[in-house]
């Protein structure tokens, strides 16, 4: 889950740093990455999704080098003002995680905002959809800021810009640094950047003054490593919670109240759409299509503990089991909960809920119309002949 403000002021021990590039991948890109390596460095690559989406022997081979795939945005806007212009910030998140998250080695997803900007109006945005909040770290700031893509915009050369890095990095005795490995909407000064050359220069320069470097996932911080146990409730449309105590065989049922009586879920991603859900104590949510269609706990997961997750607009989605049928129930408190609904017109749109809680904005008229006008559409469409 994505914090209100920026991440910042990470405490590093003493002459130690954390090396980041944004805006990538580019030309060069590869060659920091393998230069790093040969220095025993490990570096974060924040990508940019459209660029990353043109090049992936280029995320695959940072990997493979030992660096971190970090989110950037797909198109790189001005995230706060993208947000009050209404642009769709959680598809520039999930456009983009689409591209690199088989590259997380421990199921974090690190973001950095473009120019640094943020708000909580942004992180409430992302933080109200599973598939943009969970798991997601950030928006990770620095100490050092990104000096070299400015040297190369005034024309200074590869000299004056490790001259300026060294007294910041300096000043501060460590921290995250930022470097651009391509510059995402400046083509004139990316066609100049000569970034690679500043870090065969400043790196090993950094190492004989004593510097060491380490990854972004090697800072034990609380605001870095809470997403390793993010956890969540699901919520009926009738406003009941999934809920049920933590046991084998417990039967999950629908229940009213406070968000206190949900159980609370970690997911674990199975690829192509395909989810495990996890009660605190390791226990999968699974349906024994043998049995009946009750949602039970289960120690082990197996075939009958993954379900196929149907995402839906403003945090709700949809989970198709193993039987065939979606999670659906009956209206009433203390009903079980069962996948009893063979079409996805009977399916049940369950709401999101992070355990931090993240604010769900009031429908508007005009939502309200367009659904209605969307519901009409359907039912248009069965009466009519094919």
């Amino acid at each position: 889950m994505l914090e209100r403000g920026s991440i910042a002021g990470l405490r590093l021990p003493e002459r130690t740093l954390c090396l980041t590039y944004d805006d990538g991948p580019g030309p060069d890109s590869s060659a920091i990455g393998a230069f790093l390596a040969e220095r025993g460095v490990r570096a974060t690559f924040f990508v940019v999704g459209k660029y990353a989406e043109q090049c992936p022997e280029v995320l695959a081979g940072l990997h493979a080098a030992g660096h971190i795939i970090g989110n950037h945005t797909y198109d790189h806007p001005d995230m706060p003002y993208y947000v009050a212009a209404g642009g769709d910030v959680r598809e520039q998140i999930i456009r983009t995680d689409g591209l690199i998250r088989r590259y997380s080695r421990d199921g974090r997803v690190f973001l950095r905002a473009t120019y640094g900007k943020w708000s909580p109006e942004v992180a409430n945005e992302l933080n109200i959809d599973l598939r943009s909040s969970l798991g997601h770290v950030g928006p990770v700031y620095w100490e050092v800021p990104g000096i070299d893509c400015h040297c190369w915009r005034l024309g200074q050369s590869v000299q004056e810009a490790e001259q300026q890095y060294l007294a910041e990095i300096e000043r501060h005795g460590g921290g995250i640094v930022v470097m651009h490995d391509s510059v995402a909407d400046m083509d004139v000064v990316a066609q100049g950047s000569r970034t690679l050359d500043l870090t065969r220069a400043l790196v090993p320069r950094l190492q004989g003054m004593g510097y060491r470097f380490i990854g972004l996932d090697e800072i034990d911080d609380s605001r870095l490593t809470a997403a390793l146990d993010d956890s969540f409730a699901l919520r009926s449309p009738t406003g009941a919670w999934l809920a049920g105590a933590d046991a084998p065989g417990e039967a999950l049922r629908w229940a009213r109240g406070p968000e206190s009586a949900a159980l609370q879920l970690r997911l674990e991603d199975h690829g192509l759409g395909r989810i495990a859900l996890r009660s605190p104590s390791g226990r999968y949510l699974t349906v024994d299509a043998r049995q009946d269609d009750v949602v039970r706990l289960a120690d082990g997961q197996g075939p009958a503990g993954l379900f196929h997750s149907v995402p839906l607009r403003d945090g709700q989605l949809m989970l198709r089991s193993y039987n065939g049928n979606y999670l659906a129930g009956e209206r009433g408190d203390g009903t079980p909960v069962r996948a009893n609904a063979p079409f996805m017109r009977q399916a049940w749109a369950l709401r999101y809920q992070p355990r931090l809680g993240a604010y769900e904005r009031p429908v508007s008229l005009g939502d309200r119309l367009r659904r209605l006008q969307r519901g009409a559409r359907f039912i248009r469409s069965k009466l009519l002949p094919a």
